[in-house]
């Protein structure tokens, strides 16, 4: 970090700048070391598919509305995965946006010194890249930890099916083809139900991401309102036309996640027959 001499800063900016990179990189390894390591009643990342799909015969055998023992361990495992993840998730954005904010300030006190600039780039293409990272992380791992048992269902079909598992998708098709009329077992109704909260928890944090881009939006405007430089001017209109169509990608999302929560039925179908 010696390095940072030249753009003429204080100790405390560089160490902060150090600091925030040892810290951000401590996070990302902890983003694809820590949740794998879990482990709960024997189930873990390398077994979780047998498990859930073992557990989902049994479920679907039993008439019950309760997990039975394997799958409950299963989803239990599924949530403390996402639940970790998702926390170090949020600690990953929130150091990786301070790091951005540090570099911001001194990237405009080294304004007449391209030499301590250039030094700023590499951090702040680490920022740049790392943002939308544990963002989308955090919304994903917070879907997958308020619907656990949603998030798992591909696995019944994703890589093929035999035995009893066979057996037990064809009866999921059956009866999602009479849904919601006819007989159907309490683990359909429990299928459609969390998949639509699945669907939903996205819609909503999708729509949240949405308002918080439109505003940063606003502010870049009223920023660019109010500076003369035409570099900076430059730099921020580019921001905007970010915002607004990071914004626009987001709400398709929202609204899309929107339709298939009120639509879960179908979209279990879909997932049942080759979609998702």
């Amino acid at each position: 970090m010696n390095s940072f001499a030249s753009l003429a800063l204080t100790g405390a900016p560089r160490r902060q700048i150090g600091v925030l990179i040892a810290v951000t990189a401590a996070l990302l390894v902890a983003f694809f070391v820590v949740p794998n390591s879990l482990v709960h009643q024997g189930v873990d990342t390398g077994n979780l598919r047998a498990a859930f799909r073992s557990g989902m015969v049994g479920y679907w055998a039993s008439g019950s509305e309760d997990f039975p023992r394997q799958l409950e361990a299963a989803v239990a495992f599924w949530f403390r995965f996402h639940l970790v993840k998702a926390g170090v998730s949020a600690l990953l954005l929130a150091a990786t946006v301070a790091l951005g904010v540090v570099l911001r300030r001194q990237w405009r006190r080294a304004a007449v010194d391209r030499p301590g600039r250039f030094l700023l780039v590499p951090p702040a293409l680490l920022v740049t890249l790392l943002v939308p990272f544990a963002l989308v992380g955090l919304v994903a791992n917070i879907q997958g930890a308020t619907a656990p048992f949603a998030s798992l269902l591909p696995l019944l079909t994703n890589g093929g099916a035999d035995g009893e598992l066979t057996t037990t998708l064809a009866q999921i098709r059956q009866q999602l083809a009479d849904y919601p009329a006819g007989p159907h077992a309490p683990a359909l109704t429990a299928m459609v139900s969390d998949l639509a909260l699945y669907h939903a928890v996205l819609a909503a944090m999708a729509a949240l991401v949405t308002g918080a881009l439109a505003a940063i939006a606003v502010v870049q405007w009223r920023q660019h309102r109010a500076t003369s430089d035409g570099r900076s001017r430059r730099a921020v209109k580019l921001g905007i036309t970010a915002s607004v169509l990071l914004s626009g990608v987001v709400f398709v999302v929202a609204f899309a996640n929107t339709t298939t929560a009120t639509h879960s039925a179908e979209a279990l179908a879909g997932l049942f027959n080759g979609g998702w």
